[in-house]
């Protein structure tokens, strides 16, 4: 059942649509990420759902209330911020402390409540110590106390982890989500990077320019993309798009004598592949040859940048392990056919019609 629930909030600045008619539910439990780049508007979905932000239009249901009109204080939430928000000038224990003594809650219920948070976000051995001499990733626990100490369902976090080092952000994700399980949070989160968004969320919310472009599981925005953003803004590397030539409703890559599609009306398809689904293979036995144009080492994986004849855009090839190539030495490309993506060049859509063409021919391999 939807423990909290958006219907067509809207907000603008100025002439800038921050906020384009978003609705969305989210489970009681569930651990939804707001994912999308920088100046989408999810930090401003956050600040609406928290009430920081006023909507023109739209309303939020918590719990089956309407909590639309009402001031933060009353709307029985807990924020973490980017900056985490610490009082400099109080200790652990106080900053702990003081959202309870702020809402003038009952005092005898504080030394369990502060025991009880600060083992579980081992934060018990540095009470009397003052942000400035606590780790980021202190700094982060005590933040999340913090939140956990007000006994609150919902909890809002914007971008928590982007203050810390890689390998402190992999240990935290794993902590939050965790700590989120144990709790029965519900809990929404904003970020950036599609890797914390893929790993630690049950479902995603693409936002693009204010709007949703996709919702979904982390398994539906990688494996189906609706759009060209979706497809290129999930994975890493993005999806490669390569543009097709229509000739008499047939649509061709690069040089190769069969389409990809044909007997399809969509006037401009792209083709869309992800990079681990490309394999190499001996050009001389290859019906597409690429020019090798550079390649990065990665650890488990290289990835491999080429160029097909009669394309401006770059395909990126992952292989695994350590490979070395040779620039400008030609290398064979191959896929299966049901990895193959095609959108309408025209709108960025997923063209569902033209995949079901593709595959009446029913060829296992692509290339």
């Amino acid at each position: 059942m939807s423990h909290l629930s958006l219907h067509h909030i809207t907000k603008a600045w100025g002439d800038k649509i921050a906020l384009n008619d978003i609705t969305f539910d989210a489970a009681e439990g569930s651990f939804v990420a707001l994912l999308g780049p920088s100046g989408c508007g999810k930090s401003t979905l956050l600040r609406t759902i928290a009430g920081l932000e006023t909507a023109e239009r739209g309303e939020i249901h918590f719990r089956h209330s309407d909590i639309t009109h009402l001031p933060p204080s009353q709307r029985k939430l807990s924020m973490v911020f980017q900056s985490y928000a610490l009082f400099p000038h109080l200790n652990v224990r106080e900053n702990l402390l003081f959202g309870l003594k702020a809402r003038g809650e009952d005092k005898l219920n504080f030394t369990a409540r502060l025991d009880d948070v600060s083992k579980l976000m081992e934060l018990d051995k540095l009470l009397d110590r003052l942000p400035s001499q606590l780790s980021g990733g202190q700094q982060q626990r005590v933040a999340l106390g913090r939140a956990v100490i007000a006994n609150n369902n919902l909890c809002l976090m914007d971008e928590p982890l982007s203050n810390l080092d890689a390998k402190l952000r992999q240990s935290m994700r794993r902590e939050i989500r965790a700590l989120q399980k144990k709790l029965g949070l519900t809990m929404l989160y904003v970020t950036h990077d599609q890797t914390e968004a893929m790993s630690m969320a049950d479902s995603i919310i693409l936002l693009n320019d204010g709007h949703i472009e996709q919702q979904g599981t982390p398994n539906d925005l990688y494996n189906n993309p609706v759009t060209v953003f979706a497809a290129q803004f999930i994975g890493a590397p993005p999806m490669n798009i390569l543009p097709l030539h229509n000739k008499e409703n047939r649509h061709y890559l690069s040089h190769l004598p069969a389409p990809v599609v044909e007997q399809c009306d969509e006037v401009a398809l792209s083709l869309g592949l992800r990079a681990e689904d490309i394999q190499l293979i001996s050009p001389d036995h290859a019906a597409l040859k690429a020019r090798v144009i550079s390649y990065e080492y990665m650890g488990a994986d290289t990835l491999l940048v080429c160029q097909l004849a009669g394309l401006a855009d770059a395909i990126t090839v992952k292989v695994p392990g350590m490979q070395h190539f040779v620039e400008d030495s030609q290398v064979g490309l191959h896929w299966s056919a049901a990895r193959q993506y095609l959108f309408s060049t025209t709108t960025g859509k997923r063209c569902a019609s033209a995949e079901q063409q593709m595959f009446v021919s029913q060829k296992k391999y692509a290339v």
